[in-house]
Parts: C-alpha cells; sequence; structure tokens
C-alpha cells in the first residue's frame, strides 16, 4: 500500500505541477523516479517533521497540494501542534500519509508504535482521517483527494496487503459493505484490519453462522444511518481495530449510534489495550497476542453469540 501510496503521487504530480512530494529520512532511493523526472516537485527534508508541517503549510498557501509521508507517530506525536495550528486551523490541503499504521513498527518499541493516532487526529477540527485497507483502495482515495481543498490524515500498514476492493474504483467518503443486509453478526473494521475481518467472516459462515463486515475507511463521520436495519436486526455488533479503545472506530461507532438513539447493549470491541506495548516482537506477534487474528475474533464471537 505504501509503494502505491507514493507511485499514485508521482503519476498525479506528472499532471498537475501544484502536486509536490515531501518525505522526512526516507531512506536513499524513495521515489527515485519522480526525484529524476521532477526534481522541483520533490523534496526530501530529513528527520525534522515540525519543521516540516510548517514548510508544507507554506507551499499550500502558496496554492500547492503537499503530499508528506513519514512514520505515523512522527505526524501524529512529534508534530502535533503544527498539524494543528498550521494546517487544519487555516484548512490547507496538505495530504499527511502516515506510514506503519497500528504495531507495524513494534520492534522498535512503543516509541514508533501508532496506536493512538486516529483519536488525536480526529480530535482536531478540520482534519479528515481516513484508513484504507489496500492498495486498491489506496490510490482511489488519492486521487480523489486531488480537488478536495481540505487537510487529510492517511494511515496505511506496510504494504503487500491482499486486495479486498477491488469492487470498489471512486472513493465516496462511504462505508464498504461485504455480506448480507441481515446478519446475526456484524464486524466493523478500518484499515488493514479488513483482511482479517473477512477471514472471520468465512470462518463464521462455514458453521452456519451469517456475517457482514463493514469497512470504515473514512472515519469521521461513518453514515451509519444508512444501514440502520443491517444494525437493528444484527444479534452482535463488534468493531475490530488495532488502536486502543478510546477515540478512534469503536468510538465513534458509539457516538453515532447514541445520536440516532440506538441501544449500545449489543455492541463490543476487540482492540489493543488502552497501554504502551513493553514486550518485544513483530507486528504480527503483537497481533496474535492481542486476539487480533481471525481465529482469535471468531472464538470470541462465537461465546458472544451463545
Amino acid at each position: 500500500m505504501r509503494q502505491e501510496a507514493l507511485t499514485t503521487v508521482h503519476k498525479l504530480a506528472r499532471n498537475n505541477p501544484r502536486v509536490l512530494f515531501i518525505g522526512s529520512d526516507l531512506g536513499a532511493g524513495t521515489l527515485e523516479a519522480m526525484r529524476k523526472e521532477l526534481p522541483n516537485q520533490f523534496f526530501m527534508e530529513g528527520i525534522s517533521e515540525q519543521h516540516i508541517i510548517g514548510f508544507i503549510s507554506g507551499l499550500a498557501q502558496e496554492g500547492f497540494i503537499p503530499f508528506f509521508n513519514t512514520i505515523g507517530t512522527f505526524i501524529t506525536r512529534r508534530a502535533y501542534e503544527q498539524v494543528c495550528i498550521d494546517i487544519a486551523l487555516h484548512n490547507l490541503p496538505v495530504r499527511l500519509l502516515s506510514g506503519g499504521g497500528g504495531m507495524v513498527y513494534a520492534p522498535l518499541g512503543p516509541t514508533h508504535t501508532a496506536i493512538e493516532d486516529f483519536s488525536l487526529m480526529l480530535s482536531i477540527p478540520g482534519l479528515h482521517v481516513f484508513s484504507p485497507a489496500d492498495a486498491n483502495e489506496m490510490r482511489t482515495l488519492l486521487e480523489a483527494s486531488l480537488e478536495d481543498p481540505r487537510p487529510y490524515y492517511i494511515r496505511f500498514g506496510k504494504g503487500g496487503e491482499e486486495i479486498v476492493t477491488s469492487d470498489f474504483q471512486i472513493f465516496d467518503f462511504m462505508p464498504r459493505v461485504f455480506g448480507l443486509e441481515q446478519s446475526e453478526f456484524v464486524i466493523c473494521t478500518t484499515g488493514v484490519m479488513l483482511q482479517t475481518c473477512l477471514a472471520t467472516k468465512q470462518l463464521l459462515e462455514s458453521d452456519g453462522r451469517s456475517t457482514t463486515v463493514i469497512h470504515f475507511p473514512y472515519l469521521n463521520q461513518l453514515h451509519i444511518s444508512e444501514y440502520l436495519s443491517l444494525m437493528q436486526n444484527a444479534k452482535k455488533i463488534i468493531c475490530i481495530e488495532e488502536h486502543v479503545p478510546r477515540g478512534g472506530l469503536f468510538t465513534q461507532i458509539l457516538h453515532e449510534f447514541v445520536n440516532l438513539c440506538l441501544s449500545v447493549e449489543k455492541v463490543s470491541h476487540i482492540s489493543l489495550p488502552h497501554s504502551f506495548s513493553h514486550n518485544y516482537g513483530s507486528q504480527e506477534n503483537h497481533l496474535n497476542f492481542h486476539g487480533l487474528t481471525s481465529l482469535a475474533i471468531y472464538r470470541k464471537l462465537l461465546n458472544l453469540g451463545n
């Protein structure tokens, strides 16, 4: 997905001189083709994220459309004030491409795990938060963003994800529904956890338990009102996310349920714990440990449904 994001920015820049790519110490060779072809639209600024946010904000005020890519925690934690004041306050068309969402960089420790980024960025007025599931959705999102004057925060994983959104060739800010109009279980998720949830859906349906998965690539507004029948008739609704339980998709779902006067009694979640991790291991190790695998989710849903 990361490579698709960079490739798409290059394509957009080729057709639009206002599109710029900015990175912070991304390593030799990153978007080398764009650097050679469009040197005036390519910047590699080093480890200076707070400076970069100010820099790209100035560029945006001059009419450019900057796409800034770096590790997620360096955008959210390190440059939070600059994102708030320099970008969101002025409603600038900046695209923050946040790499390594969730536990991707777990081997580097808690300083590099973006486990609360949804919560931080959703709390900023006017900033629009996205979490595409695969390279196809990333491409359609970036293409759709080009004419949008608002600021974006886009979280993505490490790349190589299975393409599961091929039926959706236009990004329209709406949820992606995989399943029947009426199901016993409704699984709500976002980002690369969609692939895991679709595998869970297969396990449940092999047991005769009807399941619908709803993927929310856009987190500011979930459009729950469009799926009232599905939500009301489900036996259980469970939110699955690679994020702490507060402030992310689960919180957004509860917020919309309350606004619609819907009962939240049957809504539960499986997420990362509300704590920094001090265990060493890969992203896969941590997801296994916290029950964010298709088999673990399947077993928990069977217990909830009995």
